[in-house]
């Protein structure tokens, strides 16, 4: 995922990213769906944005107060959006090793 990837991000990428790093179902993944319906946990919350950060070399974390597991889907992809379009460069990780999608459970 490049930086313009996650400055055009919505709900369907957030989606894509719920889905394939937490195993959530694609029926279960809607615009209305909170994250804490989606059985999303604070540190679930936490390891999602540490992903858009490592993908998008952006320093989106301490921009991403206003997240919780209240949210939905398409409040989240919006405050990613917003956080990504204000955001600074992050260190460069040259051949830092990226998290990966957990293992079935």
């Amino acid at each position: 995922m490049t930086v313009n990837v996650v400055q055009d991000f919505d709900e369907a990428a957030l989606a894509d990213l719920v889905h394939e790093y937490f195993d959530v179902p694609r029926d279960q993944l809607h615009a209305a769906a909170t994250l804490d319906e989606l059985g999303l946990d604070s540190l679930a919350l936490m390891e999602l944005m540490v992903v858009l950060e490592d993908r998008s070399g952006i320093e989106l974390l301490d921009q991403l107060q206003d997240l919780s597991l209240a949210s939905t889907l398409r409040d989240a992809a919006r405050v990613i959006k917003s956080a990504a379009d204000s955001g600074s460069p992050g260190p460069a990780p040259a051949g830092q090793h990226l998290p990966t999608p957990r293992d079935g459970g």
